[in-house]
């Protein structure tokens, strides 16, 4: 039966590979056909046009003439794009054209029907699927796991199906290597096999070993407030980056991939994650470390890594700003280029007019707005362009004049739409009464004055949020008023002081009248049983009671402490060797610069390369790295090279940062100590 049922998959996979071959071979001759087109309709432009800027109308003519022949390039260039990316997916189907297949009946008067699942979908003549999208509504069934009577849902329909068979398939191209049948998540063998390779020093999908509570949160319907939370090695990245595919999908004609931002804590983490989108066949949205965020909005200086700025003082600046009475000294002179267009003296005459409304936006605008039309007044006297004779001045159309003042004098007016005549930077000390403002205080006041924000984003998603401030969400939530946010995170990895509780997200949430969800991802898929119990014994008894592991049982940890600096150099050295010789990345891991100084200084030649803040990690063997980095990243062997009483205190954040450290490691995990061991390891435990 089970040969039969091979050779039966296995036809089956040669006939779509085979499709998927005629595919590829179509889009490569339509694409080298439409490049030709192309080039003979750039060739026909070379030898027709007539470039001609004689007088206005002439040119006039010209450019016309050029924006036509444009349009044309542009339609060429979107259809070999679209056809591109169509290529780019069939290439990447060819790897594994499925890997999953599920049988179901609708009805017992019927047939039941077999749906085979893939990372995109393939159809024999454009309407009948021969695969379906992982992110089609039946694919569902598929992730639920339970054979029997379930259910998917179509537009908040509940279908009900009677689920018959869940198949999952190792492919190779064409060749089918095995299939294996299992309906609950502790059989998955995929997930094992998948589990148990080699890590590298990229992020992969996990479209076909999704589980059942990972899909809950991939599909969950829209709310205006998400909250993941889940224990270190959850798969919380991965459910995040699948969820932004699932939602391109779902809004394929109306979401676009500069709709979404992904907020990341380093350059080295967005590295590592970079391919996994492309390889679902979607564009990567925008993804922005907070300096990075802090640089696109212009904010005129960016503190140190971390910001500590305290929400309170956020609430005083809402709470006081109104209250302010404008100062001379508010407010910058305007300039085209070195030529001054309005004083500050004049600029604050204006703001004295409008004195009836208070410190804030609807001031800010309104005096925009003057300052606009006092400005192209000013503009239009001192342009010689614009003082011809009468005769030429009125041949001159209203809308020519406009354009003309853009084009010429676009900066000075640029800055005063965009508000740069407020002197943001001493309202701050003034109303903070203090001469250093943060980067996020000079921000958010930026915005209460001016209401600067972001309509057009739609989607904000924030990794490892328990390591943000409550002051970083308030201003994130500020600039984009329009967003649903998806935040993701674990408690007990916030290694830094003074951020962000989860119950305070909740309590944000609620202030502002929006529907707030929290979900768990309670399981570990990355690290073995022995070093999920080693992190799992940090944490609080409850919390430590509903982790789990679902790999295969590994070796046991390593832990050590060395009175004796030689024994302690010797077996660093050794542990390095050992993992030069296995597959995958080995991570030394100290917790902050100064003690990865002294490792590097004490190994000399023997040290590993150090990634620094924005390498990307190499492909493979053993390097060095700072806690702050290796966040959300996970290596097949770890080392922690300075799990010392001083290093990793027995308090909170000394136990949050000891967790975080451990559960990088997925094979083997080897805890050294020159001197006292920490006493937050529970050893015995």
């Amino acid at each position: 039966m089970e040969k039969e049922i091979f050779e039966v998959e296995q036809q089956h996979l040669t006939k779509i590979y085979n499709k998927l071959l005629d595919m590829k071979e179509h889009l490569e001759g339509e694409i080298a056909n439409l490049d030709e087109k192309a080039s003979d309709e750039k060739n026909d432009i070379r030898d027709n046009i007539r470039l001609d800027y004689a007088d206005d109308e002439t040119t006039m003519e010209t450019l016309g003439e050029i924006e036509v022949w444009n349009r044309y390039i542009d339609t060429y260039n979107i259809e070999s794009k679209s056809l591109g990316k169509r290529l780019q997916t069939v290439k990447k189907l060819l790897e594994a054209p499925y890997f999953a297949k599920i049988t179901v009946q609708f009805d017992p008067s019927e047939e039941p029907e077999d749906y085979y699942i893939g990372r995109a979908a393939i159809s024999e003549n454009g309407y009948d699927q021969m695969v379906i999208d992982w992110r089609t509504p039946i694919a569902e069934v598929y992730y639920n796991q339970e054979n029997g009577q379930t259910h998917y849902t179509v537009e908040d329909r509940e279908i009900p199906v009677d689920l018959k068979l869940r198949r999952q398939f190792e492919l190779e191209k064409n060749k089918l290597n095995a299939y294996f049948d299992t309906s609950v998540a502790i059989e998955d063998p995929m997930l094992l096999q998948s589990l148990s390779q080699a890590k590298s020093d990229k992020m992969t999908a996990i479209t076909a070993t999704i589980q059942k509570e990972q899909n809950e949160v991939i599909r969950y319907p829209e709310v205006p407030v998400l909250l993941v939370n889940g224990i270190a090695g959850s798969g919380k990245t991965s459910v995040l980056l699948q969820r932004i595919a699932y939602l391109f999908y779902q809004r394929r004609q109306t979401l676009r991939p500069d709709q979404v931002c992904l907020m990341t804590l380093n350059p080295v983490f967005r590295e590592y994650i970079d391919n996994v989108l492309p390889d679902l066949g979607e564009t990567n949205p925008i993804t922005l470390t907070w300096k990075e965020f802090l640089e696109t909005v212009h904010v005129p200086f960016v503190d140190s890594e971390f910001d500590h700025t305290d929400s309170s003082t956020l609430e005083m600046i809402h709470d006081k700003l109104p209250m302010l009475e404008p100062q001379l000294d508010d407010f910058y002179d305007i300039y085209q280029k070195e030529n001054l267009v309005l004083s500050k003296k004049e600029v604050f005459s204006v703001i004295k007019q409008f004195s009836q409304f208070p410190f804030g936006v609807r001031l800010i605008q309104t005096v925009a707005d003057e300052l606009d039309n006092r400005a192209k007044n000013s503009l239009k006297i001192k342009d010689s362009n614009f003082s011809d004779d009468t005769s030429s001045s009125l041949a001159r159309s209203d809308e020519k004049e406009e354009n003309k003042l853009e084009n010429d004098f676009g900066g000075a007016l640029k800055n005063i739409r965009r508000c740069g005549f407020v002197n943001v930077t001493h309202i701050a000390q003034r109303l903070l009464n203090r001469p250093n403002i943060s980067a996020a205080e000079w921000f958010f006041l930026k915005m209460e004055l001016t209401g600067e924000c972001d309509r057009n984003m739609r989607y904000v998603m924030v990794d490892e949020v328990q390591d943000y401030t409550k002051a970083q969400l308030m201003v994130l939530k500020k600039y984009f008023p329009n967003v649903r946010f998806m935040l993701l995170g674990d408690e007990f990895q916030a290694i830094r002081s003074d951020t962000v509780s989860f119950s305070q997200i909740k309590e944000m949430a609620k202030e502002d009248g929006k529907r707030f969800v929290e979900l768990f991802l309670m399981t570990s898929y990355r690290s073995s049983p022995e070093i999920t119990d080693l992190f799992a014994s940090i944490l609080p008894g409850e919390k430590k009671m509903m982790i789990s592991s679902v790999r295969r049982p590994g070796e046991k940890t390593y832990v050590q402490s060395f009175a004796d600096e030689k024994e302690y150099k010797d077996k660093l050295i050794s542990l390095l060797k050992t993992y030069k010789e296995k597959e995958g990345l080995t991570a030394l891991i100290c917790r902050n610069q100064r003690n990865m100084d002294a490792v590097l200084n004490l190994l000399g030649e023997e040290a590993p390369t150090v990634i620094s803040g924005y390498s990307a990690l190499p492909k493979s063997g053993a390097f060095m790295l700072e806690l702050t980095l290796a966040k959300g990243l996970e290596f097949d062997h770890v080392i922690i090279a300075d799990a010392d009483d001083n290093t990793y205190p027995d308090d909170e954040l000394g136990h949050h940062c000891l967790y975080t450290a451990m559960s990088r490691a997925t094979s083997h995990l080897n805890v050294l100590a020159k001197g006292n061991l920490s006493r937050a390891i529970k050893v015995n435990e």
